[in-house]
């Protein structure tokens, strides 16, 4: 079944974004809601619609898109007949409220139409009374994690009579049209994420107030060291609203053989009462007052001070989750047995919940890294942890295990397995032609090679650009076909170095060490950019500085929607010097449409450059130039390398023209002088600092061409080399080093 289009029953906060996550996956989609005012019957749904495509802050990835997005109401939208392909209800939480709306949509909606319900609190069965038995096959619920654009989850929470068709045709549309990971559910109270998630925190509260553990210390010790949001246990209650943990742990403590499981918390309780239910009403567990976060104490039920975690086992962690695994299991001190007991719950519980809660133990897994941001769920940390020998320690201190765990003899995981659906990229390499530090080339599908970056952080460091040279080598002569450059982790590139660059500014030795490393760059980038055969890069995350840089050279780009690309220099007290200025130049200059006003766009470019910014999207990275309208933009993350490969393949067989090198004509002292008079006008008014000013006039210079008179011709080259002068001069800059020395130390840029 094809959907392309929907109903959306709700046009609260939750039905709001589902909404605007369906119009950014291409649907057409209408938004109802009740009907509180009979002479505005529209009112509630026409704030949601204002809401998603508010020109400050939409939720859309584009504002283009909002034609595909209507409004109305249940009394005058559901009658006759009606063509959605799936409704999907998010109504107030109250059965009697769901009931009705499903009355109305049944007798219009069309014969093979899905339904879905994403409550997250209410039996699918129970909503499903209203259902024939017919219409009962076509039912489900879809429980979105919110927010829904940016949360890889969706449950799929099927009744005993939902048709397989039906299950597939949803698990289909949220995997491969909005994006999204699936984790198919049974009909029990808080479905698998919210019901595994709920109970480790509750768990971890109840024996932290037990013990006489802080907050802050609890925090320490149950956020990234074991794998989880940095936040920690009670941080990760304030962000999600305690309230809500608080209502789930109540609701699964009615139930039968959960009771054992969910424990009363004295203090999530007491803030409840109080009205503190977290971030949402600026005060929880803790509350930022001016420039500090403080943390509830609730010996003196007031808000005090954080004290330092002084745990020995802290200093022993670091970011390798499965040496961390194993400090755990062999701590004897009271804060190791505290986390060896956090994990050993977890891995219990979730064992329990097979094949209770999901059939299959990976849709736990799934659950908890795709809906509540784990490393890795359970059962991979069991791996990791041993799981013969966490086996044995689980059965001596808890006595009988489920059924399914005492039979099984071997890991949960083989080599390389994971818990996403898309065939892992390890799985496609055929042979490998070299892997090192800073890269790996390896060859797919026969004729493909696959650059893999994979330095530090994935910067782009010196041996990369080395490597990028001899692999495009290697592309034009030998009989390979096409190549995909990707990059793994949650960000494709952040940048370059810039430890190198306080170094080199503290040897002075600004010229003699970063010259040739930009003079490598700006080789290795055009020989990306004029290739004589197919380049795909493939990107996701953040791309920043360099790695904007090295996107802007790709011949195409395959983009996951959220990608956040811009060039970030100015930032840190420099300029693009990866050829970036030169390509956006390129990209306005060499267009030959009368109608375009090079001199509005290249502002543009001028002032998203000189004040940093970087695109909240994919869509806004085309607006901003940093993508072109060839570039493909797909929503699942994971298949980027996929498409990458697909794309490389039909280019290679389309008769690939490289892009010829070019020349055109310069903006010149012109736009020198425009740029100068519009940064004079914002130093005035005090929006920027003199080294901001200095900073960004040189950007300008770059990109008009330098100090040349209007009409003269220039190519990339040429406008690389100014690049580099302008940018080896900040460097040497102690104002410059002033603000890179303090993004080091601060993680935060310096305006000075």
């Amino acid at each position: 079944m094809t959907i392309r289009k929907a109903t959306v029953l709700g046009g609260g906060v939750m039905g709001s974004q589902i909404a605007a996550l369906l119009v950014n996956a291409g649907l057409k989609v209408k938004i109802l809601d009740v009907v509180i005012d009979k002479e505005d019957p529209n009112k509630i749904s026409r704030k949601s619609y204002e809401t998603i495509t508010d020109k400050k802050r939409p939720h859309l990835f584009d504002l283009d898109f909002a034609p595909n997005l209507t409004y109305g109401n249940f009394d005058d939208d559901l009658q006759g007949e009606d063509d959605s392909d799936i409704y999907i209800e998010a109504v107030k939480e109250e059965l009697d409220i769901k009931h009705n709306v499903w009355k109305l949509v049944k007798k219009v909606a069309k014969d093979n139409a899905l339904f879905a319900t994403n409550t997250s609190g209410i039996p699918i069965e129970y909503i499903a009374k209203v259902f024939s038995d017919e219409e009962r096959q076509r039912f489900f619920g879809m429980h979105f994690f919110n927010p829904p654009r940016i949360m890889k989850l969706v449950e799929i929470i099927p009744l005993k009579d939902t048709a397989e068709e039906s299950v597939k045709a949803a698990q289909d549309f949220a995997e491969n049209k909005l994006g999204k990971g699936v984790v198919i559910a049974n009909d029990v109270p808080g479905f698998v994420a919210n019901r595994v998630g709920t109970q480790t925190m509750n768990d971890i509260m109840h024996r932290a107030e037990a013990q006489g553990i802080s907050i802050s210390d609890t925090d320490a010790l149950t956020g990234r060291s074991i794998g989880r949001p940095s936040t920690g246990t009670y941080g990760l209650s304030d962000l999600v609203g305690i309230d809500i943990a608080v209502t789930v742990t109540k609701g699964l403590q009615q139930v039968p053989g959960e009771e054992k499981f969910f424990h009363d918390t004295k203090i999530a309780e007491k803030l409840v009462e109080n009205g503190a239910l977290g971030r949402k009403t600026k005060a929880g567990f803790y509350k930022k007052v001016k420039n500090q976060i403080l943390v509830f104490d609730p010996k003196s039920n007031d808000y005090v001070e954080q004290s330092k975690p002084e745990f020995p086992i802290l200093g022993k962690f670091s970011k390798d989750l499965k040496a961390n695994m194993d400090v755990i299991f062999n701590a004897d001190d009271a804060a190791g047995l505290f986390m060896w007991e956090t994990m050993r719950n977890n891995f219990y519980y979730s064992a329990l919940n097979v094949p209770k809660a999901a059939s299959d133990y990976k849709d736990i897994d799934r659950a908890l890294v795709w809906g509540f941001n784990w490393k890795k769920g359970p059962f991979q940390l069991w791996d990791m942890m041993g799981f013969e020998r966490v086996k044995e320690r689980m059965k001596a201190e808890l006595g009988e295990l489920p059924s399914w765990i005492e039979e099984r003899t071997e890991p949960f995981y083989g080599n390389e397995e994971t818990i996403e659906r898309v065939t892992p990229v390890s799985q496609l390499i055929e042979s490998e032609i070299w892997n090192r530090e800073d890269s790996n080339l390896s060859v797919v599908n026969t004729d493909q090679l696959l650059l893999k970056l994979q330095s530090g952080n994935n910067i782009i460091s010196d041996g990369f650009a080395k490597d990028l040279i001899e692999a495009v080598d290697l592309l034009e002569t030998e009989d390979f076909s096409s190549m995909v450059l990707y990059a793994d982790g949650r960000n494709f590139s952040v940048g370059a170095n810039l430890y190198m660059m306080k170094k080199a500014h503290e040897m002075k030795q600004v010229d003699e060490l970063v010259g040739p490393a930009i003079d490598t760059l700006h080789e290795s980038f055009s020989r990306l950019k004029y290739a004589l055969k197919p380049v795909v890069t493939a990107v996701q995350g953040r791309a920043l500085g360099g790695g904007c840089e090295l996107v802007l050279h790709s011949p195409f780009v395959v983009a996951a929607s959220e990608t956040y690309i811009g060039m970030v220099e100015a930032g840190v007290g420099l300029l693009p010097s990866g050829g970036g200025l030169a390509e956006m130049s390129d990209r306005i200059l060499s267009t030959n449409h009368k109608t375009d006003d090079k001199q509005q766009s290249m502002s543009d470019v001028l002032m998203n450059i000189g004040m940093a910014k970087v695109s909240t999207n994919a869509y806004e990275a085309k607006r901003y130039g940093y993508l072109r309208d060839t570039d493909a933009i797909i929503l699942n993350t994971e298949k980027r390398v996929e498409a990458a490969l697909n794309k490389a393949r039909l280019e290679s067989e389309m008769n690939y023209i490289p892009k010829p090198k070019d020349k055109y004509i310069a903006l010149g002292s012109d736009f020198k002088a425009l740029a100068q008079g519009m940064l004079d006008a914002q130093r005035l008014g005090h929006f920027i600092s003199d080294h901001d000013y200095d900073i960004t006039l040189k950007i300008a210079e770059v990109l008009s061409g330098g100090d040349v008179p209007r009409n003269t011709y220039v190519n990339q080259r040429y406008l690389q080399k100014q690049e580099k002068v302008r940018f080896l001069e900040l460097l040497n800059n102690e104002k410059t080093y002033a603000r890179i020395s303090h993004m080091l130390e601060t993680g935060k840029p310096l305006r000075n």
